[in-house]
């Protein structure tokens, strides 16, 4: 139904919905009432959901057609999905597919493909958790994150799409004190109402609000951080930096996880659009109701989490309440001069490259290391050059060395991480 009181902002919402070729208000509108069901009602409605996505699955896909139960799958993982990518093809499905990818934590690209129901479910649940803080469609947003480096948006019904959601976009790469006080002066001359960024860099940039402030946002209503751990003392630097409340959303879009926090600070799990499990070592297990193009049932999501389908919340909702995530958090580069990049512009910077496999960066206060796994389809070491280059463009160290199928390092857990600060581990 169309909202005379904002009548603007709806119709933003309707162009997005035709031009992005997704059908976020429908699916926003099913969000907020779906909140408010009771618990029992919601555990019906995922396992009526699950049961008729196993059946499409079985019936339409060469990597699922000899399953009997959803229970004797075996747990579906990265390498999975890379080696049946074909095989998880629906064949009925009638409508386009999206190619999606994410590094992940192992730094290695995940293809698969989304559903337009998948990627309307994706900004639905993001919207929800913004409408926590008062967020009205077509209010201006802030993305702080790592969008704009290497022209990811260059793309025009990308940039369309964001024009029309009324985002401005701020790289997290490069915060040095000047890119910062000039995103201050921005967000406080385009009457930015909501900032939705990576943890680490609003919390890099409260650090300097903090020292050379105070600096005051009249227009702000709130802040969601996403993709990186936020930690107590991550939410209070970053509130009192910017006077205002800061919530926490997590989401593995592959695997249909999206969960947001609410104003009494739990964060709630969407289970309309995920089916979940978490194992005895803590793992979540997910599956993505809404793509039935791309069917990726019982997910490796490699987060290990709390999860708490009991615990009632005082504000209403009745979604199951995400109590601890695990391992979200990822190490950013300082350099010599203590510039500082966000972990995800090497995921960025190598993702489109099929000859690398996989990507390790560590390094300490003079040198960085780059350790390439690559399959030999290229054999003049010197083409990964470029990527050298791109990276002293905007870190400065004493000492570069790159090596090529060496060993990664391995962190305590043994889990392979992408970007290692060797002065925190004190190597």
């Amino acid at each position: 139904m169309f909202n005379l009181e904002n009548p603007i902002g709806n119709l933003r919402f309707l162009l997005l919905d035709f031009l992005g070729e997704v059908n976020i208000n429908k699916v926003l509108k099913q969000l907020r009432v779906q909140q408010y069901y009771s618990k029992s009602h919601l555990h019906a409605l995922s396992e009526q959901r699950i049961t008729h996505l196993f059946k499409h699955a079985t019936s339409s896909t060469a990597y699922y057609k000899n399953a009997t139960s959803y229970k004797e799958l075996d747990i579906l993982t990265k390498q999975n999905v890379r080696d049946h990518f074909k095989e998880m093809i629906s064949n009925e499905y009638p409508h386009k597919l999206f190619l999606k990818s994410t590094s992940g934590s192992t730094g290695m690209p995940l293809h698969y493909f989304a559903t337009s129901n998948a990627r309307s479910n994706l900004w639905a649940g993001i919207i929800l958790s913004w409408e926590v803080i008062g967020y009205k469609l077509g209010d201006k947003v802030a993305f702080i994150a790592g969008s704009g480096l290497l022209n990811v948006k260059s793309n025009i019904k990308h940039s369309i799409f964001y024009k029309l959601l009324n985002v401005d976009t701020y790289s997290a790469f490069t915060l040095n004190d000047n890119d910062i006080l000039n995103y201050v002066q921005l967000l406080n001359k385009r009457k930015t109402k909501i900032i939705y960024g990576y943890a680490s860099a609003l919390d890099k940039m409260a650090t300097y609000i903090n020292k050379y402030g105070p600096f005051y946002f009249d227009d702000l209503k709130g802040i969601v951080c996403t993709s990186e751990m936020l930690t107590p003392a991550m939410r209070e630097n970053i509130q009192r930096a910017f006077h205002t409340d800061v919530f926490n959303q997590y989401g593995c879009n592959e695997a249909g996880v999206s969960a947001f926090e609410c104003e009494h600070h739990h964060l709630h799990l969407i289970s309309t659009r995920c089916y979940y499990e978490v194992d005895e070592s803590g793992n979540l297990i997910a599956t993505d109701l809404s793509n039935d193009g791309f069917p990726m049932i019982k997910y490796l999501t490699g987060d290990i989490v709390e999860i708490s389908d009991d615990t009632t919340c005082s504000c209403g909702r009745n979604f199951p309440i995400l109590k601890n995530i695990i391992g979200r958090a990822g190490d950013i580069v300082i350099d010599v001069t203590e510039k500082t990049i966000h972990c995800a512009f090497f995921q960025i910077l190598f993702r489109n490259d099929k000859s690398i496999i996989q990507f390790q960066i560590s390094f300490d206060k003079n040198d960085i290391n780059i350790y390439l796994n690559v399959d030999g389809s290229i054999r003049d070491n010197a083409y990964y050059n470029k990527y050298l280059n791109e990276i002293k463009k905007h870190l400065t160290f004493d000492t570069y060395n790159m090596y090529f199928n060496a060993p990664f390092l391995k962190s305590e857990n043994a889990k392979h991480r992408h970007v290692i600060n060797l002065s925190l581990q004190g190597a």
